[in-house]
């Protein structure tokens, strides 16, 4: 039997383009790691990247914008990489979620030192700039729908959690820095249990309002 898919022409496979936004930051984050971001000009992070260096223009406006987006996504794999762990144990009460997600970016931070430095480096408000922040208080997020489901779970309703998580994400980045990178004004692992127990303290307070403010309707 004649087969005629024999004598037709193939068709060309589709190639997949690189995805350029990523190998610019992929090569960002490289030198910064490498060599700190004082003198990495966009022409090196470009030539890292094996684009043109337009094609920086493409994405970013200067290197201060691919900084900021390099910055969230960072934290954000952060962030991921400790709700992935947190869905892998049976921990159930809302609290000591919160105090594993808390505990288990420290230490990847910790781990991860030179990161650390450059997100110190170049954040004014934390570890988490506009865009992390952004995406944290979003209800679609992974991070507040755990945050959610371990609350109700633990037969806690909180008036507003992404306050409370933004509050909490906060004083974490802000007091965590100089106690991973110098030991001030102590070791992080001497500072985790007054961090822990301030974070349990605004649970619990949240807690409190919210109960408080259903009392005061009846």
């Amino acid at each position: 039997m004649y087969n005629q898919s024999m004598n037709q022409p193939s068709k060309p496979h589709k190639t997949t383009k690189p995805d350029k936004s990523g190998l610019l930051l992929d090569a960002a984050y490289a030198l910064f790691l490498e060599r700190g971001d004082t003198d990495i000009s966009i022409r090196e992070i470009a030539d890292r990247a094996g684009v043109a260096k337009g094609t920086f223009y493409l994405y970013f406006r200067d290197k201060d914008d691919l900084k900021e987006t390099l910055i969230a996504q960072k934290s954000n794999e952060f962030f991921q990489h400790a709700i992935a762990a947190l869905h892998a144990t049976d921990i159930a009460s809302f609290d000591d979620q919160i105090i594993f997600v808390i505990n288990y970016l420290i230490n990847e931070l910790a781990a991860n030192q030179m990161a650390l430095r450059l997100i110190a480096k170049n954040l004014s408000l934390g570890v988490f700039n506009r865009k992390v922040q952004d995406y944290l208080v979003d209800d679609r997020s992974d991070i507040v729908r755990s945050l959610l489901s371990a609350a109700k779970r633990s037969g806690i309703r909180l008036q507003n959690p992404r306050i409370l998580l933004f509050m909490i994400i906060e004083l974490t980045s802000s007091t965590c820095f100089s106690c991973i990178l110098e030991e001030r004004p102590l070791p992080i692992e001497e500072y985790k249990p007054y961090l822990f127990a301030t974070i349990r303290q605004m649970i619990h307070d949240a807690t409190a309002k919210t109960r408080n403010h259903r009392e005061d309707m009846v």
